[in-house]
């Protein structure tokens, strides 16, 4: 297989490979390959929030979409980004958020239908921050680092970046606020609709996702091992952990905040973080299909 690229058509490959087209195709290509998952579109537009008048929200586009269906009349949607690593910074490195628990909290969107119990009687429907819990490592911070610092130059050695993970956690959660916007104005045209059926599911979960190539680690450590008067920790001290996906705790930008329906909670920080914050699925690439698998 040829690596390097020599000829003008090998660095037109070799730039398309850089950023990400054929990663996208491939990822698209393993959800359609699952008899349970529907790759509903790719490159779906989106803005949020919704225009208003002459007022516009930000736009962009998300990469994939996917939904499968359960016989409970379940339905998992999932926002999908595709981030190739970026070439200098191959691995990221996610630090856990405190649990003392092998389940941890976390929360999603989701929209319930509730069926008429007239028959030809119109339907409800409500939209709600939905809780649960997870054996997935859930992290609260994140670094993208080398592969392999031996090789630069000693100026560079400590060089780190956050961009790439920042980037595609942004995209993917505007994605998410515009899509559940989307499908709660569309529901609330079809319900307006005289003995119109409700849709063929009563509650759907969206699932935020970031799908990359770099390599995932999580940080385990001690805070007692930080020496408080310098900052840092001995270097024997923390372990880099190997892992397939993290659960990553976004810290959502203002203009993707949802406001409490009770301010209450909020106030008293019970509630804060599920109004400020977004729970994103990141998984490597080639595990992909194997999460895919087991979301339920």
């Amino acid at each position: 297989m040829a690596t390097t690229p020599t000829s003008q058509e090998d660095w037109t490959v070799h730039a398309l490979n850089i950023h990400g087209v054929f990663f996208e195709r491939r990822c698209a290509a393993a959800i359609a390959a699952s008899a349970e998952w529907t790759l509903v579109s790719s490159n779906y537009p989106v803005e949020y929030p919704a225009p208003n008048g002459p007022w516009r929200g930000k736009e962009s586009s998300l990469d994939l979409r996917a939904r499968r269906l359960f016989e409970d009349g379940h339905v998992i949607d999932v926002q999908i980004e595709c981030k190739k690593a970026n070439p200098d910074f191959v691995n990221w490195v996610f630090f856990p958020k405190a649990s003392g628990t092998n389940q941890s909290p976390f929360w999603t969107s989701a929209s319930i239908i509730t069926p008429s119990e007239v028959e030809g009687g119109h339907w409800t429907t409500d939209h709600i921050i939905q809780r649960g819990v997870t054996s997935m490592p859930i992290a609260n911070d994140s670094r993208e680092v080398r592969g392999d610092y031996a090789k630069h130059q000693s100026s560079v050695k400590t060089k780190t970046s956050n961009a790439a993970i920042q980037d595609a956690a942004y995209q993917v959660a505007l994605a998410n606020r515009a899509i559940v916007g989307e499908d709660a104005t569309l529901l609330a045209i079809a319900r307006s609709a005289a003995s119109h059926p409700h849709p063929p599911w009563i509650r759907k979960t969206y699932i935020p996702m970031i799908v990359t190539t770099a390599r995932l680690f999580q940080a385990e450590f001690s805070t007692d091992s930080v020496v408080i008067a310098s900052g840092e920790i001995p270097i024997d001290a923390v372990k880099l952990k190997s892992i397939s996906n993290v659960l990553y705790e976004y810290p959502l930008p203002k203009h993707l905040q949802h406001s409490p329906v009770d301010a209450l909670p909020a106030l008293m920080g019970t509630e804060l973080e599920s109004f400020t914050r977004m729970h994103i699925v990141i998984v490597q690439a080639e595990s992909l299909q194997s999460l895919l698998a087991g979301l339920s």
